[in-house]
């Protein structure tokens, strides 16, 4: 069964054969537009037996989407095909080589710049292995299922956010340093830590005597009336992924221990599209130093740095990315660390470690000149 014939004759010839994400646009198109079973039946092709035929119908008119939902997914995602039922079946890493092309050509994934940034700032790129399938979630009303993965709405390459990166350092930086600011050990530590707007505000404004906590987070009034607001010196980069998969959860009832509906999710898959190569994926990171404004010396940035780097070097391989964090997903591995220093004086403009424990390393080597 073939999904492009979903689009209709002139469309059909414009759509590209293997682009599973633009025959899923199509595919919710007809769903939610079928009027006539029967023409539907006709296109799709009609079942040997009446009793099939009746159970088709029936379905198309109660639950048109549904029923194509499960027809995407056997065709698109299930490696087992043929006799094997909607739903059902082990799963298929999907690519998106089309976005990434695109948007690899446009220089939307590289890192900035460092000779655009003042005196004393500094590009950190983190590398690390994804363990395990990672889930964010999109706005988007109009796609086929549910709860698809956060993608880009122009290339339609999936992607960690820069403001969920920047409130998971902010997670993993609260958990590091809890006595630093207004936390304490009996605190409680799931997440996400950053809800209590009052005690991220009271963390920033109190961590420690040197603030590095306001100075890499900024504060922001989050409809509060407050005195003064700061922008953040530590700016996140969009994490981007290159396959997705799809999970079936069955949520269970505490009480009988039983699951209730099955609920379909997209995730971001953390094998290639090969279905046997780990996904590696890169975060950009860099701290813009105000050079010649008050807390702008080197040590100073260099301390900032370290710490949110140990931080975050610390937590994130034990907690992991993403949603439902606590459950296995968005697991990560770190793999490499490199930072691009401009004008510190007595460092390299490049220093590079590899191996689960290069995250660290590098904040060691940069705490030494704080």
């Amino acid at each position: 069964m073939n999904f492009e014939f979903l689009a209709d004759l002139e469309q059909e010839r414009q759509l590209p054969t293997q682009n599973w994400q633009a025959i899923a646009f199509y595919a919710k198109r007809e769903a939610m537009g079928i009027r006539d079973p029967d023409n539907f039946i006709k296109r799709w092709g009609r079942p040997q037996r009446d009793d099939q035929v009746q159970r088709l119908e029936r379905k198309i008119r109660d639950e048109p989407l549904t029923h194509v939902r499960s027809l995407f997914l056997r065709e698109h995602f299930m490696q087992s095909q043929g006799g094997t039922e909607p739903d059902q079946g082990p799963h298929k890493v999907r690519g998106v080589e089309y976005g990434q092309s695109a948007m690899n050509k446009a220089g939307l994934t590289a890192a900035p710049s460092l000779s655009v940034l003042p005196a004393g700032s500094a590009i950190l790129t983190l590398k690390f292995r994804l363990l395990s399938p990672l889930l964010t979630k999109d706005d988007d009303p109009f796609y086929l299922f549910d709860n698809p993965v956060r993608r880009d709405h122009i290339f339609g390459v999936p992607y960690l956010a820069a403001a969920s990166v920047k409130g998971l350092s902010f997670d993993a930086y609260q958990r590091a340093f809890p006595n630093q600011g207004v936390m304490d050990e009996t605190a409680d530590l799931k997440p996400p830590l950053a809800k209590n707007l009052a005690r991220t505000r009271q963390f920033r404004l109190k961590d420690g005597n040197q603030s590095h906590a306001r100075r890499l987070f900024g504060l922001a009034d989050d409809g509060v009336q407050v005195k003064f607001s700061q922008a953040g010196r530590l700016h996140f980069g969009p994490v981007w992924f290159p396959s997705v998969q799809y999970l079936v959860m069955n949520p269970m009832d505490p009480a009988k221990g039983i699951g209730t509906i099955p609920i379909q999710f997209e995730a971001i898959a953390p094998l290639m599209a090969d279905g046997k190569t780990p996904v590696e994926a890169e975060l950009h990171v860099f701290y813009f130093n105000p050079a010649g404004a008050p807390e702008s010396d080197t040590a100073t940035v260099r301390g900032d740095l370290a710490r949110w780097l140990a931080a975050v070097a610390a937590w994130w391989p034990v907690m992991g990315l993403g949603a439902k964090r606590l459950a296995g997903y968005g697991a990560i591995e770190p793999v490499s660390a490199i930072c691009q220093a401009r004008d510190w004086p007595d460092s390299p403009g490049k220093q590079e470690f590899n191996g689960k424990d290069s995250w660290m390393k590098l904040a060691e080597f940069i705490a030494k000149g704080a």
